[in-house]
């Protein structure tokens, strides 16, 4: 992928604009192959904290709420869409450390355990779906900080750091919502 913006790549809304924090996103390369750093950002693609699970979890947030809270649901997909736009960076990075972006992470012993479903915090009512969402980013920024301390590449770093910057406006949109539905009466 080369430095363009989401608009450049024929992907954008209007929503998507308020969904995305507003800044370049950077040229995904990488320095060198590294198998291992690939196995770290794998967790970051498809692990229980990763952005599949950020994309299949703020989809079926969309799918139950849509009917009562329209506008919640509408935020949830074009949040969805820029968890999209992460998840593509993250095969791409993936590909070019020389690794397959499958839907996995790889442990101990090169055990591979594949994305479940069961990773998805799917909640019962409006409030705990989005304090789940909330509490998805934060994890989701730890996991990319404690990457980016391990990893030695500055390109890397660089497409973690833009990530983290969507993570926090995610958590700013989300605690708007918080904010205005969920306060105590």
């Amino acid at each position: 992928m080369s430095n363009t913006t989401t608009k450049d790549r024929g992907c954008v809304t209007p929503a998507l604009f308020k969904c995305a924090y507003q800044a370049p996103y950077p040229e995904v390369r990488v320095v060198k192959p590294s198998a291992y750093y690939a196995q770290l950002l794998l967790e970051d693609y498809a692990g229980q904290v990763s952005e599949t699970t950020a994309i299949t979890q703020y989809l079926y947030h969309h799918y139950v709420l849509e009917k009562e809270y329209k506008e919640i649901a509408d935020l949830l997909s074009c949040i969805a869409l820029v968890e999209m736009h992460h998840q593509e960076m993250l095969a791409d990075v993936i590909i070019k450390l020389g690794a397959d972006p499958q839907y996995r992470t790889i442990g101990p012993n090169n055990v591979e355990t594949y994305w479940s479903a069961s990773y998805i915090t799917y909640g019962t009512a409006l409030c705990d779906r989005i304090s789940a969402d909330i509490a998805g980013e934060w994890s989701a920024i730890a996991n990319y900080r404690r990457h980016q301390s391990i990893i030695d590449d500055p390109y890397i770093k660089a497409v973690l750091e833009r990530i983290i910057l969507d993570e926090m406006h995610h958590i700013t949109l989300f605690n708007q919502v918080l904010y205005q539905y969920c306060r105590p009466v």
